[in-house]
C-alpha cells in the first residue's frame, strides 16, 4: 500500500484535516484520486494518451487503469508489455512530481512531467527488448508508430 495521505490516515500517522491532495484541489489523497482523478495529476495520463495517439475513458480504478491501458497498444504479447512500461513510468513520474510537491516545495508543469516520463520509459524498454528498433525523435513523437504498434 502506497503511503498516500489518506493511508497514512488510515494508519494513524495523520489526522484528518492533512489528507488533501498536495495538489492543492482539496480532495483526500488516495490512490484512486491520485494517480487517475486529481485535476493536476489526472492529466499526465491525458498528455500521455495524446502522445500514443490513444483516446479512451479513464475508469475509476487503478487496477482497472492498467488492464485497459496494458491492451492500449494491441493484443499481442509485446505490445502488452510496452504498454505497461509506459503505464509503470507513468505512475513513478507522478509519484515523484508529489514527493516534489510535497517535500521539496517544488512543481513541474503537466507537460513537463509528460516529458519526463518519456526517458525512463525508453530506457526500461531497452534494457527489456534489446532488439527493438529504437529511434529518440521517433519516440518523442511517437511510440506507436515508431515501434510499428499504431
Amino acid at each position: 500500500m502506497l503511503p498516500t495521505k489518506d493511508n497514512l490516515h488510515h494508519r494513524g500517522v495523520l489526522d484528518r484535516d492533512s489528507r488533501s491532495c498536495v495538489a492543492g484541489c482539496d480532495s483526500v489523497e488516495s490512490s484512486q484520486h491520485l494517480f487517475l482523478h486529481c485535476n493536476t495529476f489526472g492529466s499526465v495520463w491525458h498528455f500521455i494518451y495524446r502522445w500514443l495517439g490513444i483516446s479512451t475513458v479513464v475508469p475509476a480504478q487503478v487496477s482497472a487503469h492498467f488492464n485497459q491501458f496494458s491492451v492500449s497498444g494491441g493484443i499481442a504479447k509485446k505490445r502488452c508489455s510496452i504498454s505497461q512500461v509506459i503505464w509503470f513510468a507513468t505512475i513513478w513520474e507522478i509519484w515523484k512530481e508529489r514527493n516534489n510537491r510535497l517535500f521539496n516545495n517544488k512543481e513541474c508543469s503537466v507537460f513537463q512531467v509528460g516529458d519526463k516520463i518519456k526517458s525512463p520509459a525508453v530506457r526500461w524498454l531497452k534494457a527489456r527488448f534489446v532488439t527493438l528498433p529504437f529511434n529518440y525523435h521517433g519516440w518523442w513523437l511517437s511510440p506507436f508508430t515508431m515501434l510499428g504498434i499504431c
